[in-house]
């Protein structure tokens, strides 16, 4: 695997909480963006990052591809309870948390787990809609791997109409890490082949640019993994940059 990532506090907030991590040698990859003020968020999103990778690199060569998901929880539970843990300590730290988003590659296939608003998308380089690749190149195909855990899209789901869904409600966490119990996260498991992308980004990406314009930008893209990652900032930013922005990139290179 190869990956890139990028992080922006963007146009309007001086702090970045935010937080990335990309570990090639053992196909681990973090995004986590915080919440709670006085640099809580901060805190909340380094204390995920830092706590789910020490777990997951101990234990991912002990463990079998059947079991990564029950692992992969363990270790997103860990983070949150050392969030909830130094909120109780320090009053300045008090409801902070974070969204997470883990991504384990391993024999090209991409375990993926996450709870909040943070997402994870996959760019199909070469997908064939009919069962026999010989017939023709295939064509891109852009999927959203995530589902948001909020108010809006819970509300959504039940059959709210959108015009009947409070704004200021809209985008409230229904699931997160440090506060209350730990939260229940969804599951995913897609394969990976030569070329296929995945881009894992915070919702200071996603407020910016719509899906449509996000698959633009990555079907597009010829140059580095570096260049793509600096780019979608740029162009999230050039929108307004009204949040933090996070990306991380992975690629099944080409051989």
């Amino acid at each position: 695997m190869i990956s890139a990532s990028a992080t922006d506090p963007g146009r309007v907030r001086q702090n970045n909480e935010d937080c990335v991590k990309t570990d090639d040698r053992h196909g681990i990859y973090l995004l986590a963006d915080g919440i709670g003020g006085h640099n809580a968020g901060e805190v909340a999103s380094a204390l995920a990052v830092t706590t789910v990778h020490s777990v997951l690199r101990a234990n991912l060569a002990h463990t079998s591809a059947a079991d990564y998901f029950e692992l992969m929880v363990h270790a997103l539970h860990a983070a949150h309870w050392e969030i909830f843990t130094k909120a109780q300590t320090d009053p300045v730290m008090a409801r902070m948390g974070t969204t997470l988003v883990v991504v384990v590659v391993q024999d090209n296939q991409a375990y993926i787990v996450n709870a909040g608003d943070s997402r994870c998308y996959l760019l199909q380089r070469n997908y064939y809609a009919c069962p026999d690749p010989l017939l023709g190149e295939g064509k891109h195909k852009f999927t959203r791997l995530t589902h948001d855990h909020t108010v809006g899209d819970q509300m959504l789901a039940n059959g709210v109409p959108l015009d009947e869904i409070p704004r200021k409600q809209f985008h409230t966490l229904t699931r997160s890490l440090g506060c209350g119990n730990p939260p229940d996260p969804d599951f995913s498991v897609v394969e990976m082949r030569q070329g296929d992308l995945l881009l894992i980004c915070s919702d200071g990406l996603t407020d910016m640019l719509t899906d449509a314009e996000l698959e633009a930008l990555l079907d597009d893209a010829d140059g580095s993994l570096d260049l793509l990652a600096s780019g979608l900032v740029a162009a999230a930013n050039a929108k307004g940059g009204k949040d933090n922005i996070s990306v991380v990139l992975v690629q099944v290179p080409v051989v």
